[in-house]
Order: C-alpha cells, then structure tokens, then sequence
C-alpha cells in the first residue's frame, strides 16, 4: 500500500510537492491544504483530484494522511509544523526551519513529542553542481581551504512578484539559508571538521523599501572558519529582470592545492533564444516525460523514501536549528554593525 502524503500550501513551490507524491512509486498524494481553496482544487484537477482543505486541522482528521511537507512562508512554519508533528505525522518543512530561536526550538519538540521524522528541505545537498566539490574536499585534493564564495541572488521579480509575503522575509532567510546550511554541509561543520567562529554581515535597505517592501535589498557576510578559511556570502534581491535567469548562483572555492568553480545558473547548458536569451531550468525541477525530476525533486524523494523506509533523512531537525542559529547570527550583525561569535549551532 502507498504511503499517503499531504502537501500544505501549494504555490509554485508546494505544487513542486504535489507533483513529486504524485510520480514516485510508493508514494500517493493524499490531500492538498492551502487557505486559497480554489488554487488547491485547480492543482488537485490536474494531477487527477484528491480531497483538498482550507484549514490543517481537517487535512490532519485525514487518516490516508501519513506524511505533510509544509510548504508555507518563511515566518509562518511554525505553527504547521508543530500541529502536523503533534499528530504523529512525519514532516517535510520547507527551508528555513523557522525564522526564530524559538519557532525552531518549539518545533524540535513537537516532533520529539509526536513520534515521526523532520527532514528540511535544503535541496542542494542533492545538487549534481555541488557534488564534485564535496567529494574534492572529502579527498583533501584542494589542500587546506583557504577562500570561498557563494552567490545566490534573485531578481526583482522574486520580491515585487512571485513572494507577496517578501516583508515578512529578506534575502538572508529566503536565499542565505541555503548557502549556509550548503556551507556546513560541504565543510562537515556537524561533524566538527570545520565550523564558523565569527561572522560579519551588511545589509541595505534602499531600492525595495523606497517602493514600499520593507526587506533589505541585500546581504553580504563574511564568515571565518576554525580552519582559517574566509568565506563570503553573497544574497540580493535586487538583480535587474531583464537577466537570462531568475537566479543567480555562483561558487567558488580555493585551497593550497587547488581549486573548484560551479556556475549553477548561467552555465548556458541550454539557450533559449526567443524575445530575449534565457536559461531553461536542467538541474533543479525539470520536467521530463510528464514527470519532474532535477535535484530539487530528488530531494522531496529522499523523503518518501526515509518515510517509506522507516530511516532517518539526510537533512534533520538539528541542521535546519544550525542554519537558523546562523542567519539569525548574520541578522545580529547587520542589525549592530559589529562582528558576531558564531557559538553553538548544533546544541539544542
């Protein structure tokens, strides 16, 4: 019998879910939940109806569903997650695991409390772009790291129209998120093989909050590792639109030994050229005979497969808890002007 999984909130991303259940043997989308009950039923028509809900609580009545993947705003995971992990169901949550210390903490709880597993959904573990860099450093063919950058930036269209909530998030929590759990991940920062001590963060407020957002426009950090290693990171929403891709994302690393540079967004694998030159998506969600694949579908199947399993996921509480505690270091920093001790990530 498949497992039945649920999807809550099914926006462009959380429609990425619903596809995923949908297509991966073992898996069955069992319900849909969003407040617009109309744009639920419109996804659930097209993958061939399923019940859909307007509140969580009657999504949860639902004994079919097994498993939730919270797929809401960056501010409002915590109440989802903690109801959907208090009835005992297993939760996949949306990066980032919340926007507050204890937001996170309350939903570390509620899954100790109900039972099931937590896995966050910090995709480019799963990148094929990020792999030969991790398996690089893990060989030691670099040598000792000595800099790194990462670049993730959106265009404007992300803030002004595709995120209606943005002044509820900011460059940091929507984008900087993945770099730093990305960065953890590559330098087996839980492992303690090497971890940030102190970081240092900008921020400016200008274009966007002068056209009524109030998010910053960017930010720029600066970590420093244990190792010596320096890293910027880089995270805007102010890139113009008329851009070949709605991201850009962009990485380099430089040890003694070596080095590895990704261009995971302008690496012009396929070119469209039409009213303007653009870049089609063949790395996160592309979609192939019907059905989507890239990393970002892989990682929602890791998922169904940890469910299915019965074994832990990849990516759990305590590492969406470390990037939290990070973004929030870096918003302490931009907030005083002053570099911040990075302390304990992993403790909770």
């Amino acid at each position: 019998m498949a497992v039945g999984f649920g999807v809550v909130g099914v926006g462009n991303w959380g429609r990425l879910h619903a596809r995923v259940y949908d297509s991966t043997p073992g898996a069955r989308l069992a319900a849909l939940c969003d407040a617009n009950l109309e744009r639920a039923r419109n996804v659930a028509d097209s993958l061939g109806g399923v019940p859909c809900f307007a509140r969580l609580e009657e999504m949860l009545d639902c004994p079919d569903v097994e498993a939730v993947s919270v797929v809401l705003p960056d501010h409002l995971h915590r109440d989802a997650a903690v109801r959907a992990a208090e009835s005992g169901r297993h939760v996949l949550l949306e990066k980032p695991l919340a926007t507050t210390e204890q937001d996170a903490q309350a939903i570390l709880r509620a899954v100790r409390r109900g039972g099931g597993r937590l896995m966050v959904d910090f995709h480019n573990r799963w990148s094929p772009l990020f792999q030969p860099l991790k398996g690089a450093l893990e060989r030691g063919e670099l040598g000792d790291p000595l800099l790194s950058t990462l670049r993730l930036n959106d265009t404007l269209e992300v803030p002004t129209r595709m995120l209606p909530w943005a002044d509820c998030s900011s460059p940091a929590w929507f984008l900087g998120s993945h770099c730093v759990d990305t960065l953890l991940w590559l330098m087996e920062a839980r492992q303690d093989r090497d971890v940030p001590v102190r970081l240092t963060s900008v921020t400016r407020s200008r274009f966007l909050a002068g056209n009524g957002i109030s998010t910053p426009d960017f930010c720029l950090t600066t970590l420093e590792w244990r190792s010596g290693l320096v890293t910027h990171v880089e995270n805007g929403w102010v890139l113009p639109e008329s851009g070949p891709s709605l991201f850009d994302l962009k990485c380099q690393f430089v040890g003694t030994r070596g080095a590895v540079f990704i261009d995971a967004s302008h690496h012009r694998a396929v070119e469209k050229h039409t009213e303007r030159v653009s870049y089609p998506d063949v790395f996160v969600a592309p979609t192939c005979s019907g059905r989507p694949e890239g990393f970002a579908a892989e990682s929602i199947r890791h998922f169904v497969r940890a469910v299915i399993e019965g074994t832990p996921p990849a990516v759990d509480g305590l590492d969406g808890l470390a990037a939290t505690r990070l973004v929030l270091r870096m918003e302490e920093s931009s907030r005083t002007g002053q570099p911040v001790e990075v302390g304990p990530l992993y403790e909770e």
